[in-house]
């Protein structure tokens, strides 16, 4: 069934511009994104060659998904980078060629709409069964794991970690065997304790956002 529900084709794409292909790199994951504007202000300047931006695909505020660039292709979205802590960066490559990139319209990191959230993730488990690429971190990441500094708020951590967490719940997806609980052994690590439940939850937040299942049992001590 296709994932796109309108097609552009944005002259913004390729090393060198304009070049069909991912010069030999396969694709490892996706990049979350946020415009930063309205659809049709995303439109006009995706579509100026003058740019040198696009997206792969970017989900308007009605989850209508646009597709921009071919996935075949290279879009311009994720490739400056600056303090990455992205843990599957490569060095001398430019990240656009091995990874897929996912906006979303809107200019506040910190609204989004429902529809949104389920057409993102829609568009990520096409992606992840078309590539062969895990439902989870690091192979999804966002933005501001690239561009720490210019890009911090991308795509908004709020929904970056709201897409993360949907994804988690899918368990049956993300490991076709979990179907049978015989087929998998779980091995669970305890990483600490707080007192302060703040603490607690941030470090939680911090564990899940390097991939790490992570979530606070709270228990009084006798």
């Amino acid at each position: 069934m296709p994932i796109y529900d309108e097609v552009y084709h944005s002259p913004n794409f390729g090393y060198p511009k304009g070049s069909a292909g991912r010069r030999g790199q396969k694709i490892i994951g996706a990049c979350l994104h946020i415009s930063g504007a309205a659809w049709t202000s995303n439109y006009s300047w995706i579509m100026n060659p003058a740019a040198n931006a696009s997206y792969n695909a970017i989900v308007k505020d009605d989850g209508t998904v646009v597709s921009l660039v071919p996935e075949q292709n290279a879009a311009y979205s994720h490739g400056k980078i600056n303090k990455p802590t992205w843990g599957l960066l490569r060095g001398g490559v430019n990240p656009n060629l091995y990874s897929l990139s996912l906006a979303r319209t809107g200019s506040n990191q910190n609204t989004w709409t429902p529809q949104q959230l389920v057409s993102t993730l829609k568009v990520l488990k096409n992606w992840s069964t078309k590539y062969g690429f895990p439902l989870k971190r690091p192979h999804i990441f966002g933005h501001f794991e690239v561009d720490a500094v210019g890009r911090w708020y991308c795509p908004g951590r709020g929904f970056f970690d709201r897409v993360i967490e949907e994804l988690e719940k899918d368990e049956a997806f993300q490991t076709p065997a979990a179907a049978d609980p015989k087929a998998i052994t779980w091995h669970r690590v305890i990483a600490g304790s707080y007192r302060d439940a703040f603490q607690a939850e941030n470090q939680a937040k911090r564990l899940r956002s390097i991939g790490i299942d992570a979530f606070v049992i709270r228990h009084t001590s006798q």
